[in-house]
């Protein structure tokens, strides 16, 4: 993990304690065969640099609509407020060179994580679906 992922997860960590903040946890189908990937891994894929292929499932990363999720997550993943997310699609996407990933309300992650095995999501620590496996959590 680099100086600045591991700053960024700290100072979110910081944050979270005193503002109470939920923790995020990254998940997936518990049928895909595939127990863990790196910060490194997840963040390339929910940027679009990355395809990774677990099993028999090419993974694909859906966006939680929740704002609060949202921003944990990207915050920890990929050190980037929600502004500079939307800034980066907004480029890629006027160079053609992809598109974000879809986004679902946060009550729909879990359920298409669990419907379409190779989907790879994240919610609220404390809502973590019955039929999915966290990878990780942050902060």
């Amino acid at each position: 993990m680099s100086a600045s992922l591991l700053w960024a997860n700290a100072a979110l960590a910081a944050s979270a304690a005193t503002t109470g903040e939920e923790r995020v946890a990254v998940i997936v189908s518990a049928s895909v065969a595939i127990n863990q990937l790196s910060a490194a891994d997840v963040r390339e894929l929910f940027l679009g640099r990355k395809q990774i292929q677990a099993g028999e499932h090419t993974l694909l990363a859906v966006d939680n609509a929740d704002k609060q999720a949202r921003d944990i997550f990207y915050t920890g993943v990929a050190g980037m407020n929600g502004n500079r997310v939307r800034a980066y699609w907004a480029r890629v996407v006027f160079s053609a060179q992809g598109r974000p990933p879809p986004e679902l309300p946060a009550s729909e992650v879990g359920r298409r994580v669990i419907e379409r095995p190779g989907t790879l999501g994240y919610v609220a620590a404390s809502s973590v679906p019955p039929g999915t496996r966290v990878l990780f959590t942050f902060p």
